[in-house]
């Protein structure tokens, strides 16, 4: 699927930081001068990165090959030396809180909390 409006990024070359676009036909353009208006154009970015070698791509929100983050909930128990994993991580957070409700209930004088571990992944041109 292709996305629907062109977006923008920034691509890291040689200690310069340079504006370009992504069309969502793949064509890709940076501009090399904004004084001048010069600006290199490819029929991908794959292409476009073939003439910046080392060039490395940031996207505002991690890019379009880049996962979406993963949020896992869990319980944990205070313990003298500090906090450990009660349960172990689960995608479905409402489950978690059902369980960390049971757990408060079953132990009144043990303290836990709920806990949210978030994984985020960017794409780095190489």
């Amino acid at each position: 699927m292709q996305p629907a409006f062109t977006r923008g990024f920034r691509l890291h070359h040689n200690g310069q930081v340079l504006d370009g676009a992504k069309f969502p036909s793949g064509r890709t353009f940076v501009i090399d001068d904004p004084e001048y208006g010069l600006a290199t154009v490819a029929t991908s970015l794959e292409e476009l990165l073939k003439g910046y070698h080392g060039g490395r791509v940031e996207w505002p929100d991690g890019g379009p090959e880049a996962r979406r983050p993963r949020a896992r909930w869990l319980v944990e128990l205070q313990e003298h030396d500090g906090w450990i994993p009660a349960t172990t991580p689960s995608v479905d957070r409402e489950r978690v809180v059902e369980v960390l409700a049971h757990r408060r209930e079953r132990t009144p004088g043990r303290e836990f909390r709920m806990v949210r571990a978030t994984t985020n992944y960017t794409v780095e041109e190489c």
